[in-house]
């Protein structure tokens, strides 16, 4: 028998051998410094929130086969409940714990006497982790261990959030916050394409006398009415239809599933709205009007993307050809059909009520 002194401690050596105590603390902590280098290295491979806490959870379910595992987000990333039970089917599948998700739940579901072993709270406010087991088949966690998972996990959060962020403003036009012509494009090609979404209505938007604002009462000034009317062109649309700026005093939104008669009280409720709508630079009050073009892909129509971009324009131009401030349609043969819907006499284009 040998001694061996750390610090202040000294640690009993049979046989050459440190005691089984020592031995096995020491296994236990190189069993978790594996597993968290392995978690680290799993949750770090994906940059979507769901994908991560599926990963996470197999992750978990490998180190201590768990019967619930509850991922409960903060109002930053929308109060999500991410939820993974293994165990409530026989055995965990294949592909790994089932998945539910949606708002924070009650846990009444989980069997009699089962507690959660380990409830770890997420970095910067963002959530916490609940791991729970069967009654009498709990699994210890080290307090360092837990540590590790949290701050790997919140990693791997922040850096889905940051990827978020990044894609975001990739897809979107700085001043207005509206999508940019990219992702317009994108869009409109997928609702075409797409039998379910036809048809597809387009409306091209184009600020009347525009320039005047900028010439008279400076860019500010512009900024402004764009982001007034990017606000104004949000609220006139329902949840499914997209907003894009085109660029300059130019905007676009597709219709999914609109007949050219509902897109036409669309685009009226829109320029009925900005022309009512007061400016106020310089203690001299503004207001603008827009000319709007519309042009609609039925069900059946195999029109391409650029085909009906090129038709909403020369609606557009023919609107600003006959006075500005008025919707007009293509092709003609919609023209009735919206003008009976809402009692209108001029087919070719819609003037100002």
């Amino acid at each position: 028998m040998m001694t061996e002194n750390f610090g202040n401690k000294t640690e009993i050596m049979i046989g050459g051998s440190m005691a089984p105590e020592k031995s096995e603390n020491i296994q236990t902590q190189l069993e978790e410094a594996r597993f968290i280098s392995n978690f680290m290295a799993a949750v770090g491979t994906s940059l979507e929130l769901d994908d991560i806490c599926s990963i996470a959870a197999r992750a978990l379910y490998e180190h201590a086969a768990f019967y619930r595992i509850v991922f409960a987000f903060s109002e930053a990333l929308e109060e999500k409940n991410v939820t993974f039970s293994p165990m409530v089917q026989k055995g965990i599948p294949a592909a790994g714990p089932k998945l539910t998700m949606g708002k924070p739940s009650s846990l009444s579901a989980l069997p009699e006497g089962s507690l959660a072993s380990a409830h770890l709270n997420l970095m910067d406010n963002m959530g916490s982790i609940a791991i729970y087991f069967k009654a009498g088949q709990s699994k210890t966690f080290s307090e360092s261990l837990l540590i590790s998972i949290s701050a790997s996990f919140s990693q791997a959060i922040r850096n889905a959030q940051e990827h978020s962020r990044m894609k975001d403003l990739a897809m979107r036009d700085g001043l207005t916050e509206l999508f940019n012509r990219r992702i317009f494009d994108e869009t409109l090609a997928q609702k075409i394409k797409c039998p379910d979404m036809r048809p597809v209505s387009l409306l091209i938007i184009d600020l009347d006398n525009f320039k005047k604002v900028n010439d008279t009462y400076g860019h500010q000034a512009g900024d402004q009415v764009l982001k007034t009317f990017a606000k104004i062109l949000k609220e006139s649309c329902r949840g499914q239809d997209l907003v894009a700026r085109f660029g300059g005093e130019e905007f676009a939104i597709i219709l999914s599933q609109t007949k050219a008669a509902t897109a036409h009280a669309i685009a009226q409720r829109i320029r009925n709205r900005l022309a009512k709508t007061v400016f106020t630079f310089d203690d001299r009050q503004l207001q603008m009007t827009a000319s709007i073009g519309l042009a609609t892909c039925q069900e059946g129509n195999s029109i391409f993307t650029a085909n009906l971009v090129k038709q909403a324009d020369k609606a557009l131009y023919q609107a600003k050809r006959t006075g500005k401030n008025r919707v007009c349609m293509f092709p003609t043969d919609l023209l009735a059909e919206a003008a009976d819907s809402f009692g209108e006499q001029n087919f070719g284009s819609f003037a100002p009520a």
